[in-house]
């Protein structure tokens, strides 16, 4: 039984349905269903996925720009597709017809209740009847109401961000195309992005670190954009990111946490997609290998290894870069050497971990190495 239907349970349900698992997915809400995020799908996801996106893609990512408060901008061009861009609505939707499909079971409009743990597997309590199962799997979000009634209210960090959808006449749209943009002073010790989609700009502000004034922050960002003047229609909507796990506790026996619910969140970008979906793999990898040699600790295990360093990094990583932003803006991000990091850390080539030591190895390159040329004004 999988509870939720976002990315993280609906991959898991098409992956174990696939390998031939019965599987049940629930979720409160009936798809499509809108949902609040940028909506900025990076390469590394791409390649998890074992099926074609072009269906829902709104746009194709080939460039980035990078920018300080719209100043000193410069295009870095990513070496392989940077990503794709698309509206969750329509992204999840897609997803759980792909585990439908593969044989999975969905109820929608059915909110869970509670859950018992009897014999060799669980019965879950729902407002549309009890369900049993041998394994239950908590990928019902940043407020996992399955991840409260077991693991208490306390085990996942969350930090702020809020977005606008805002739409633009053509000409402004047509001015960032298929780029997107990361400004590096998007807010205080944070960072704020433009996302273009088919009809609309995805436009927020992100910080590992607590702010009071994230709606404040977004109108000062936004207001230093041209393109976001005059806009004909905007829509703002606030949400969590789940940056951490606080006890790095991810499985109880016959239960699993994945995705949002189990703290799968970077923290320098606020990426959650790709640890969704990574979660969901693992997951997978864990419960078919259980259903014919059950071990406690076998999801955990993996997590640990395939996943936590890079959670944890990202972490050191944002802490470190945007309590210093100004100076990592002009002698990091605009280093030519660094810069390629960062462009691979965008696509997935690079992964958190590395990207540290790399740059912590390397602090003569980086440190007076050129500079990649800028637009005195960004272009934006």
């Amino acid at each position: 039984m999988v509870v939720g239907a976002g990315p993280a349970g609906a991959f898991l349900g098409y992956l174990l349905a696939s390998a031939g698992a019965r599987v049940t997915i629930i979720d409160k809400a009936t798809f499509p269903r809108d949902k609040v995020c940028g909506g900025g799908i990076s390469n590394k996801t791409v390649d998890l996925l074992p099926f074609d996106l072009s269906p829902i893609v709104h746009r194709r990512i080939a460039s980035a720009l990078l920018t300080y408060q719209n100043r000193d901008t410069v295009v870095k061009d990513l070496d392989r597709l940077g990503g794709v861009s698309v509206v969750r609505s329509e992204f999840d939707y897609f997803l759980l017809r792909k585990a439908i499909d593969a044989g999975a079971r969905f109820n929608g409009d059915t909110t869970f209740d509670r859950l018992e743990r009897r014999g060799d597997g669980v019965r879950i309590t729902t407002s549309r009847g009890v369900f049993d199962a041998r394994y239950a799997v908590g990928a019902d979000g940043v407020f996992s109401a399955l991840r409260r009634s077991i693991f208490g209210p306390d085990l996942v960090a969350y930090a702020a961000a809020v977005e606008a959808l805002v739409t633009v006449t053509s000409d402004k749209a047509e001015r960032i195309g298929d780029r997107i943009l990361f400004d590096f002073g998007g807010m205080p010790r944070g960072y704020g992005w433009i996302f273009p989609k088919r009809d609309h700009l995805n436009v927020g502000v992100f910080s590992v670190f607590r702010s009071r004034a994230l709606n404040a922050e977004l109108s000062t960002f936004m207001s230093r954009y041209r393109i976001l003047d005059s806009p004909t229609r905007v829509r703002r909507f606030g949400f969590a990111i789940p940056v951490r796990n606080r006890p790095r506790e991810y499985e109880r026996p016959h239960i699993l946490l994945i995705g949002d619910a189990g703290g799968f969140a970077e923290s320098f970008y606020g990426e959650g997609i790709y640890f969704a979906l990574k979660s969901a793999r693992v997951a997978a990898e864990a419960l078919m290998a259980g259903f014919d040699w059950p071990r406690d600790g076998a999801f955990t295990a993996l997590i640990r290894q395939r996943i936590q360093p890079d959670l944890s990094y990202s972490e050191i990583n944002a802490r470190i870069f945007f309590l210093l932003q100004t100076t990592g803006f002009s002698r990091m991000v605009r280093s030519v050497s660094v810069s390629d990091d960062f462009a691979r850390l965008i696509t997935g080539g690079l992964g958190h971990r590395a990207c540290f030591y790399r740059t912590l190895l390397t602090v003569p390159r980086w440190l007076f190495s050129p500079h990649l040329p800028a637009f005195a004004d960004g272009p934006l």
